[in-house]
């Protein structure tokens, strides 16, 4: 495995990359114009307060074809990296020029130990003649803002060399160096990440016949055109993005356990794992050449629609199946594995008997379209898509049978992937909520979380006033906001969980009373634990209390748990002091629920709890 695929495979799709400061002349239609230069205004890295111009390249959509055709007249994916490093080699500066580098989260967080990518100004020493890599040295951060660790971490690493993906280099538009063919050189690296974020797809090297001539870039740069203007309707272009972004997900899973085994014999459980992921690969694919063709787009729709119908006429005067089995697609072996299962399952469920009937779904969203209140939907291993829960958000259970169950959140079902209530259980999942996604939110009743991993989004679960959240197991992971979040009178019960790499690893609002047990929060970028009190409360004396008496205290249990290496580790605020990106509105409270006073907020037994309130 070359490095530059190493770097590959923890990059971020095009389907998840936000805009930035620094444009690509790709990402809209009024930017296919002809080759164009802005200039900026600034000649040297040494400035304060304002970035200087990147140069910026446009380029219509048949000259990319045209370019690509001609750079990789119709190779196969495991021969596309040496055709591109040709092409890198045959006209563009070996050295000497200055960029902006933006490097991906995993690179910033590798090279300078920051959890958000930093842009940072760097001199090109030298590209690489094998790769489509760069050595580059270190100057400066683009930006002035930054917390005074971060800044003296950059200081340290100045002038060191680094290697870094050459599609991660933004030249400046005016160099120091008039004799430089910048020209040349931004079109190059534009063309590369045009490539790699457009045609590229992660399962191209798992297809032997997958050859990269004017048809298959024409076809994947329509595809993208169509989703960007909206020519594709807008469920089948979000499915479409969510595929490409787990594909990238599961060949970053891939390239670990291979890069961990190289050189080495490659044990059972690798092995294992290995098979699963190739085998979700597949489906990645299959699914995802249905929904770029048309015809076969408009088929699978009506098809669903034919067999949403045909449920409900099935339903008419029938005894309804309270219990719905989902299996996508999978090899009949291991199918009947699973399906083996089934029953172990249903004792454990004393809802349901022998005779119980159960019916089985091709898909996640259309079993749950068909479900009612307090059904049970067990999925089979696979990643599923998810828009809505319909009726089972007021009260069912959700629950994986097997390893490797992955529910994708859809951008369509909007801030929250799950609003539930009633009674409502998770188990044996994996849930990936879209970027902007809080995945599970709780307003009333008894939530449960057994054995579930949550992954990314905005936040992996909130508990509202009169809640009771039962965490078992559960693992919540890379979200931009707050792992577990507890509002206003919610009461939880944690053990054998693990929060790590979230904005806030645990949250507790007035009223919430959280157990914590065996336990691990970790490695949070703001806080590990953060209590928010009433407005107007006198929190100075938490000042001088220890982290884990704090804890014992404001917490009503809190034994054989860990709480460490967080920016803060411990935070106590008051709620005019707290602002968090995608915090999900709280319902409005009536007199009666409304908080009295911070006498009654967390009362875990401190002495001096009740000199706190204002």
């Amino acid at each position: 495995m070359t490095e530059f695929t190493r770097f590959m495979a923890k990059r971020k799709t095009w389907s998840e990359n936000p805009s930035s400061m620094l444009e690509q002349g790709t990402s809209s239609e009024n930017k296919m114009a002809e080759s164009n230069i802005e200039a900026g205004t600034s000649s040297s890295v040494d400035i304060s307060g304002k970035a200087p111009d990147v140069f910026r390249v446009s380029w219509l959509p048949d000259d990319h074809v045209a370019e690509l055709t001609r750079i990789l007249h119709g190779v196969t994916a495991d021969r596309v990296e040496t055709c591109l490093v040709q092409y890198v080699e045959e006209s563009i500066e070996p050295a000497g020029w200055r960029a902006i580098w933006r490097p991906s989260s995993d690179h910033s967080e590798l090279v300078f130990n920051f959890k958000q990518p930093v842009d940072v100004f760097v001199d090109v020493v030298n590209v690489s003649r094998e790769e489509l890599l760069a050595d580059v040295e270190i100057v400066k951060p683009v930006k002035n803002d930054l917390p005074e660790d971060d800044v003296k971490l950059l200081q340290q690493q100045k002038n060191e060399q680094v290697t870094v993906p050459l599609m991660e280099l933004y030249p400046l538009a005016e160099q120091e160096n008039d004799v430089l063919d910048i020209t040349t050189t931004a079109e190059i690296l534009d063309q590369i990440r045009f490539f790699y974020e457009h045609i590229w797809q992660a399962w191209d090297l798992e297809e032997e016949n997958c050859c990269y001539d004017h048809y298959l870039i024409t076809t994947r740069l329509k595809l993208y055109q169509d989703i960007e203007m909206g020519h594709i309707p807008s469920a089948a272009g979000t499915e479409i993005r969510n595929l490409v972004k787990q594909a990238s997900i599961v060949e970053n899973e891939i390239k670990m356990i291979e890069s961990f085994n190289e050189g080495e014999e490659v044990d059972q459980v690798d092995v294992t794992r290995l098979i699963q992921l190739h085998k979700q690969m597949e489906q990645l694919k299959a699914r995802y050449e249905i929904l770029q063709d048309p015809v076969f787009r408009e088929l699978s729709n009506y098809e669903q629609q034919i067999e949403r119908c045909r449920m409900v006429s099935l339903k008419a005067g029938a005894r309804i199946a309270k219990l719905k089995v989902v299996v996508d697609s999978l090899p009949i072996g291991e199918l009947a594995l699973h399906m083996a299962k089934l029953p172990d399952l249903i004792k454990c469920l004393p809802q349901f008997h022998d005779d119980e009937p159960c019916e089985t779904y091709p898909s996640l969203q259309l079993a749950l379209d068909m479900t009612k209140k307090e059904d049970v939907v067990v999925v089979l291993p696979g990643i599923h898509l998810l828009s809505h829960l319909r009726q089972i958000s007021e009260g069912g259970m959700l629950i994986g049978l097997g390893d490797g169950v992955v529910i994708q959140g859809m951008e369509e079902a909007g801030d929250i992937l799950m609003d539930t209530s009633g009674t409502f259980s998770l188990q044996n999942i994996t849930v990936r909520p879209a970027s902007n996604q809080v995945a599970v939110l709780h307003h009333e009743g008894i939530l449960t979380l057994n054995n579930v991993t949550f992954e990314g989004g905005s936040g992996s679960f909130v508990g509202l006033g009169k809640t009771n959240t039962q965490v078992d197991g559960v693992i919540a992971r890379g979200c931009s906001g707050i792992g577990m979040d507890f509002r206003e009178g919610a009461t939880a019960v944690i053990s054998g969980a693990s929060v790590y790499d979230c904005g806030i690893g645990i949250q507790l609002k007035e009223e919430a009373k959280v157990s914590l047990s065996t336990s691990t929060i970790t490695n949070n970028k703001k806080h590990g634990v953060l209590f928010v009190w009433p407005v107007s409360s006198d929190i100075s004396k938490f000042n001088d209390i220890p982290k884990e008496a704090l804890l014992e205290c404001l917490l009503q249990e809190y034994m054989g748990s860990s709480v460490e290496y967080n920016a803060e580790d411990v935070g106590v605020v008051v709620a005019e002091s707290v602002s968090m990106d995608n915090d999900p509105p709280s319902p409005s409270l009536s007199d009666e629920s409304r908080p009295r006073s911070s006498t009654d907020s967390m009362d875990s037994g401190c002495e001096f709890i009740e000199n706190i309130g204002g």
